[in-house]
């Protein structure tokens, strides 16, 4: 990568973050963005790739880009649930694991994908 290509996307990051990115979605005028790129010799198209493979994601519009943090892969949800589940479970006694090993047992296929479903509505996992 350009040390240019890499001097604007991280002011694009920097002036994300000072209007409140990730926790918020934020948008900036399309025709300026591009226009800025432009005059530095930059594809705003490339710049946008770049963001993307580090997890921004951008969706263009008439007149505006709007930047988002990246969703979770299921992947990435999967070993977070592993993790939370492998730390509540070293804080349970025997009894405990026990009665939730046989509970599980006990579940239909459905009804153990109802609970992970259950917990990822409730941001668990």
């Amino acid at each position: 990568m350009s040390q240019e290509l890499d001097k604007f996307k991280e002011q694009v990051l920097k002036n994300l973050h000072n209007h409140g990115y990730p926790e918020k979605s934020i948008s900036f005028p399309l025709e300026k963005m591009y226009e800025v790129a432009d005059n530095k010799g930059l594809s705003f198209n490339k710049v946008l790739e770049v963001l993307k493979s580090e997890g921004h994601e951008s969706e263009l519009t008439v007149d505006k880009v709007i930047f988002f943090k990246a969703q979770e892969t299921d992947a990435e949800l999967d070993d977070n649930f592993m993790a939370k589940a492998q730390e509540a479970m070293a804080n349970m006694s025997p009894e405990q694991l026990e009665s939730i090993q046989q509970m599980i047992l006990g579940m239909s296929q459905e009804e153990r994908e109802d609970l992970l479903k259950k917990g990822k509505e409730m941001g668990m996992i």
